[in-house]
């Protein structure tokens, strides 16, 4: 496999967390003891920036320009040339495959951009009414023409005595290869609280590639030439040093300085490119003067714009609120497990009055730890680190992602 290809798949046991900064200096202490080095470089890339200015956050327009989404398209052939082998194989051996990521890491734009590319029949997720229910007329339903795919396995299923029948049914049906051959994707989440009830043991799973400090800046640094935008310089607010360029002239004036902000957003966000790409729109900044201000450094070159990058040490970090305690650790875990929930369902599988789950909520939103879309209640991406790292620490059953 080639280490600077930008979508990669594999097993999910083989899906590599890049290392942060405490495993790397572990490593380095070898080379520390053999000989001292000659000291620190200091930076040749001085900001041109008033320490004494203030810098503000990009509009929605600028950020949509400096932040904007992958190439699904580009992502989906990778994984169809992955996929073609199993899919050529007249009878598999294995009948179904299960797609496993994180949250935000754009599991199904890009398995809905695969079926939509390779003429894929997608399977209907069922109501919570049938999922309650048990019902299995669902199952009978099920798409004839191969391969299909059932996006959000996560919607499949409910925490509670009623709501795991159906989702058990379904799993036995794939993997005896009644079914026929399909992709069924699912929530990092959700997938390891299956496999801990038992249904999902068994079962063959493919996942992307986690991705490392320079695969993360070339996929933005790709995105971004991809939109069209006009931002084509992102610079260190404290020191001016390049993290990323989207012209033609790639060189940096302080390499070390930019891999090492690279390195730090690539292991705080697990490889994880929605949660980097949140991280990476909190930090842009523009000048009073307007959002991307004009840094014409050569008058006679190209017009150039730079947007200012908060120093990592500098980025505000989400926290649990001091007064959150069981309830809202409930709240998040179940949010988790099931992909997003409305706070109807949320309040009906938590051991907890709907009056404290509704102010757990509230909570949570005002830190910014979870939102609301469509009536969908869900932990941001922003918010996911702080989430996991406390869901974690309090021996909550989390994903292995």
């Amino acid at each position: 496999m080639d280490e600077t290809e930008l979508w990669q798949f594999v097993r999910i046991d083989e899906y590599k967390v890049p290392e942060t900064g405490v495993e790397r200096v572990r490593k380095g202490l070898a080379g520390l003891l053999s000989g001292f080095p000659k000291g620190r470089k200091k930076s040749t890339s001085d900001s041109p920036l008033d320490p004494k200015q203030d810098l503000l956050c990009l509009s929605e327009k600028r950020l949509e320009r400096a932040v904007p989404s992958p190439d699904w398209k580009d992502a989906a052939e990778r994984l169809q040339e992955w996929l073609r082998s199993w899919l050529e194989t007249a009878k598999p051996d294995i009948p179904a495959l299960f797609f496993i990521a994180p949250p935000h890491s754009g599991r199904e734009e890009l398995l809905l951009r695969w079926a939509s590319e390779h003429d894929v029949a997608l399977a209907e997720q069922p109501t919570a009414e049938r999922i309650l229910g048990g019902d299995i007329s669902w199952l009978d339903s099920w798409p004839k023409a191969e391969p299909w795919l059932l996006p959000r396995l996560e919607r499949c299923f409910l925490r509670s005595t009623e709501g795991l029948d159906l989702v058990r049914s379904f799993l036995a049906r794939v993997l005896s290869g009644r079914m026929g051959r399909g992709i069924v994707g699912c929530d990092s989440w959700a997938w390891s609280f299956l496999a801990h009830a038992g249904p999902a043991r068994t079962c063959s799973t493919i996942t992307t590639q986690a991705f490392d400090a320079q695969r993360l800046k070339l996929l933005f640094a790709r995105c971004i030439d991809a939109d069209g935008g006009s931002a084509s310089a992102f610079r260190q607010a404290d020191n001016g040093a390049h993290l990323l360029r989207t012209d033609q002239d790639q060189d940096e004036t302080d390499p070390g300085g930019a891999e090492t902000f690279w390195r730090r957003l690539a292991a705080h966000a697990r490889g994880n490119i929605g949660i980097a790409a949140a991280w990476w729109r909190r930090a842009l900044r523009t000048l009073p003067e307007g959002d991307l201000k004009e840094d014409r450094s050569d008058a006679q070159g190209p017009r150039q714009e730079t947007v200012w990058v908060t120093p990592w040490e500098d980025l505000q970090r989400p926290v649990l609120p001091e007064e959150a305690g069981e309830t809202e650790r409930f709240v998040l875990h179940a949010l988790l497990l099931h992909g997003g929930l409305e706070a109807q369902r949320l309040t009906a599988i938590l051991p907890a009055e709907r009056a404290a789950v509704i102010q757990a909520l509230a909570g949570l939103a005002e830190a910014q730890l979870v939102e609301q879309r469509a009536e969908q209640w869900r932990v941001t991406a922003w918010g996911y680190p702080a989430v996991r790292g406390a869901l974690t620490s309090d021996d909550y059953l989390c994903d292995s992602f």
